[in-house]
């Protein structure tokens, strides 16, 4: 009798202990003291998602948690998520007005975590505690049209130009999609752009693309002016849909249930996302308790009961999986496109036909894979582009080191199929030395005089980096052509030299620097990284 009355002590006493414990795994104490004093969690959320954050928070403090010996409070403010990315990246002394610096963020999506990315300054990989999709927010005559020819992000651009006869509403002035700032529409130009390059999510490379920067700047050239998303929405509800300012914007799809006056559209394609991380930072300001608090409360957030707060304001579950987003440089440059849309590129091609281009290179000469470059950068250029080819040799003809193929034009269907018909027809020249320097001159004052506005002028000289022959030196060439432009007319000079640097190298390097072009060294014309290089320098915007 006495062992078991022993016993049922001792198991008094342990689960005592295991009620009462500090918890190994998350640093909180049930039932424990607080004899380090208050630790106020700072949690900055953006508006859309603020209320039920704030509810959740109100339910955690009344559970009155200890961490650390400290007893934890959630402090909720609310701030737009692009208040708080442009404040922790611009350097500056934190404003006040944004509240307290937060040791816990959620801001809307995994876009502007990256956007505001700083080594040292978030813990971890910030995970989502909701979601919503971001749609298109239509009237019902236009979402029937676009679900009816099966519309993807590759389509709007095209919409946005031009009339919407051929989704079946004859009389709509194009799609009028309204791009107000915010997450929302980097998300869209995100998801155009890949599309258009054909990666999911967006490379940086892709981004500086020429067809992604085509469809992007073709959205943002015909959007509609609007305030923000709350004028837009309006706009588009309109009595008479075809008249209205704005036929289309984009929101997430809780936004637009609070907004019942239009419905929406997803394009096919892959659909962005809002995922509402929780991103704990890690900055000088956050302590050790509060940076355990902020963990802490993340994952409260993410439990099935608060869950239920999110859900019934309209959010979905969190995804599975993290959402990938573009990385920085990506989103920064088609940040810069939305602000300044560029209408496309007006280029010329100057390609090397010395004799040393007839060197095999792989199973053909440098010069044909050359040519195969440029015919492939031919097909995948879009038409509202220009394009127009040089080559550059001794023995050219007509007094000159350099022959005008074609000239440079916006690539209608009769434009392009001349250039792809020249091509056959440049072959390597029998001269061993090349005068690449007179070329180079005259096909920037021809750039110059045939100046296209609103497009990105350029040069790209291909060589397999012969010795100069001209009488023309490397400073001369310089200043003439330094005095050939202006700051209204800038043409930009890129330079591909294959297989060797050359004699010329110093002066086209620093020519390509002053004119904010490339100059890239390529061991061999028999590869992906030549062709890619061909495609960046005629298309990058």
């Amino acid at each position: 009798m006495i062992t078991a009355v022993v016993v049922v002590a001792l198991i008094a006493v342990v689960v005592g202990w295991w009620q009462l414990r500090p918890d190994s795994a998350n640093g909180t104490t049930a039932g424990g003291t607080c004899s380090e004093g208050r630790a106020i969690l700072d949690v900055t959320v953006d508006p859309e998602i603020a209320d039920p954050v704030r509810t959740i928070a109100a339910r955690y403090n009344e559970t009155r948690p200890v961490v650390l010996d400290h007893c934890a409070e959630v402090a909720v403010t609310e701030r737009p998520t692009a208040d708080m990315v442009a404040a922790f990246t611009s350097g500056a002394t934190w404003n006040p007005v944004l509240g307290p610096r937060p040791a816990l963020w959620i801001p809307v999506s995994g876009r502007q975590i990256e956007s505001m990315r700083v080594p040292g300054l978030i813990e971890g990989t910030p995970r989502s505690i909701a979601s919503s999709p971001i749609v298109l927010a239509v009237p019902e005559i236009l979402r029937h049209a676009l679900a009816a020819t099966q519309t993807s992000w590759a389509d709007l651009p095209r919409l946005q130009q031009d009339s919407l006869e051929a989704i079946g509403l004859p009389g709509w002035n194009g799609l009028e999609l309204a791009l107000p700032p915010g997450d929302t529409t980097l998300a869209v130009a995100a998801a155009v752009a890949g599309a258009v390059a054909g990666t999911d999510p967006l490379t940086a490379e892709a981004a500086t693309g020429g067809q992604a920067v085509s469809a992007v700047s073709a959205l943002a050239a015909a959007a509609p002016e609007v305030a923000d998303t709350s004028a837009a929405i309006t706009a588009l509800s309109a009595a008479a849909p075809a008249e209205a300012a704005v036929h289309a914007v984009p929101v997430t799809q809780r936004l637009l249930a609070a907004n019942p006056g239009a419905t929406f559209y997803l394009p096919v394609g892959a659909a962005p996302v809002a995922d509402y991380p929780a991103a704990v930072m890690a900055g000088p300001w956050v302590d050790k308790a509060e940076n355990l608090i902020a963990g802490l409360f993340a994952e409260y957030l993410r439990k099935p009961e608060q869950q239920r707060d999110l859900i019934a304001a309209g959010f979905a579950a969190p995804p599975a999986q993290p959402v990938p987003v573009p990385p920085r440089e990506a989103l920064d440059r088609l940040r810069a496109v939305l602000d300044n849309p560029v209408l496309g590129v007006h280029a010329t091609a100057l390609v090397d036909i010395s004799a040393s281009m007839a060197t095999t290179d792989g199973e053909q000469s440098r010069l044909t894979n050359t040519v195969g470059a440029l015919a492939s950068t031919v097909n995948v250029m879009p038409p509202e582009f220009g394009l127009g080819i040089w080559t550059v040799g001794a023995d050219t003809g007509g007094g000159n080191p350099y022959e005008v193929v074609v000239g440079t034009a916006a690539l209608t269907d009769e434009h392009r199929g001349t250039l792809m018909g020249s091509l056959g027809d440049i072959e390597a020249a029998a001269a061993d030395t090349g005068e690449c320097y007179p070329a180079l001159l005259a096909a920037y004052r021809a750039a110059v005089e045939n100046y296209a506005a609103d497009r990105t002028n350029s040069l790209l000289l291909v060589t397999d980096g012969p010795e100069e022959n001209s009488a023309l030196s490397g400073a001369d060439l310089l200043d003439a052509i330094e005095a050939a432009g202006g700051p209204q007319t800038p043409i930009r000079v890129d330079v591909i030299v294959i297989g060797g640097v050359g004699a010329g190298a110093d002066t086209l390097r620093i020519l390509t620097e002053r004119t904010g072009g490339t100059y890239k060294v390529l061991p061999t014309s028999n590869d992906l990284e030549f062709g890619t290089a061909m495609v960046n320098a005629l298309t990058a915007p």
